[in-house]
């Protein structure tokens, strides 16, 4: 999928150009008015085309990093737009309202999101033990929760980049984002101040239609940036694999031969003939052995199959789950997404992941163009600690 298309009819039909009435205008935004009509002002669209589609290529780029990208839009016009463009894309969101210290106070809305995973788990039971009031109170706390955070209960850390609809609504939100230095996509109004905003689109933030197209595009862009990830990490899958294979080569790319089982099979035939298995002999023994060889070679090439490919050191690539997977989005950093490319690339278990050595590490970095996240987001530690609340 490539990046999203439009055109300034699509912009104009949406009713993208209406601004605010001129007297409630922010002069900071007079670069990107063209006109007023009837006490409204008009958005200068050949601004906003360009500045979109930048707006666009960032999206597309940060996911296609692996980086994770927050919806955020708390008004009723864009709540539901909001959350679909969100979902679409297997992204965040946050359309209920803006907690103070989202992003700024992380260690105290990690363990919201821990508590309302508890809650999820203890409700989706039998709930036995309960009485009625106690289900109704655990049920009426699992909602408060999941209004407020429910879109970003997946998202294992802090994002990478926001998409804001109306500033003037989000300015707590903007001025966490800016105090982390995270980059914000916002939509600015007449009536908005474009200077906090990293990367500003001059546009209607009230119209329904507006919205729905901000966000279809926005989120298309975010597909694009998926796609682009996988087709990636699928080539660089694909070459680390080859190591793994050659391994078992010799230098002439034949099998690596079995002297020790043979020898002692040949010993084993000489002692009860009362003859050592040398010269002409050998011929005949390994002609008698060749019979018995047949099921003892199926059962070892098995065994080479069901053993998984090993990189460096400890780790060892699966190709299935040893039983049940492991919840990778527990690690710092890893969403869905992320999740599923390190179970493409062979990861399901902490165990893995705690046996990583730097050459380990330095390879998944290059297949996976992790660019140092591994240590960076310390998930060596992490693994350890959390294979053994597993065990």
């Amino acid at each position: 999928m490539a990046l999203p298309t439009f055109n300034m009819r699509q912009l104009l039909e949406a009713g993208v150009h209406f601004g605010h009435q001129t007297h409630r205008w922010n002069p900071k935004m007079g670069p990107y008015i063209f006109g007023s009509r009837n006490k409204i002002h008009i958005i200068d669209l050949a601004q906003t085309v360009p500045l979109l589609h930048q707006a666009l290529v960032t999206v597309s780029d940060t996911i296609a990093k692996g980086g994770r990208l927050l919806f955020v839009g708390t008004k009723r016009q864009a709540s539901d737009a909001i959350a679909e463009g969100a979902k679409q894309c297997a992204q965040y969101y946050i359309n209920h309202r803006w907690l103070g210290g989202t992003l700024t106070n992380w260690q105290t809305i990690s363990k919201s999101i821990k508590r309302l995973r508890q809650l999820d788990e203890l409700l989706e039971g039998e709930s036995q033990g309960l009485t009625k009031k106690e289900l109704l109170q655990l049920t009426r706390e699992r909602e408060k929760i999941e209004r407020a955070l429910g879109g970003i209960k997946d998202i294992g850390g802090l994002p990478n980049l926001l998409f804001v609809i109306d500033t003037n609504k989000e300015a707590i939100a903007i001025a966490e984002a800016r105090k982390l230095n995270i980059p914000v996509i916002a939509i600015v109004d007449t009536n908005c101040n474009p200077d906090p905003i990293t990367f500003p689109i001059p546009g209607n933030d009230d119209a329904a239609r507006a919205i729905t197209l901000y966000c279809d595009l926005i989120s298309r862009a975010a597909i694009d940036g998926i796609e682009r990830a996988q087709g990636a990490s699928g080539i660089d899958i694909g070459s680390a694999a080859d190591p793994a294979a050659e391994a078992a080569l010799t230098d002439d790319g034949e099998p690596a031969p079995k002297p020790k089982k043979q020898d002692a099979e040949k010993e084993a035939k000489g002692k009860d003939d009362g003859k050592p298995a040398s010269g002409g002999d050998e011929k005949e023994a390994d002609k008698a052995d060749a019979a018995k060889e047949p099921a003892t070679d199926k059962k070892e090439a098995k065994k080479q199959d069901e053993t998984p490919a090993k990189i460096t050191g400890g780790f060892e690539k699966l190709e299935k789950p040893d039983g049940e997977a492991d919840d990778l989005k527990e690690l710092t950093g890893v969403g869905p997404v992320l999740e599923k490319t390190l179970n493409e690339f062979g990861i399901f278990h902490y165990r893995q992941i705690a046996a990583l050595e730097k050459a380990d590490i330095a390879e998944i970095d290059e297949a996976l163009n992790f660019k140092g996240r591994i240590e960076r987001d310390d998930w060596i530690k992490q693994s350890k600690e959390l294979a053994k609340k597993s065990d």
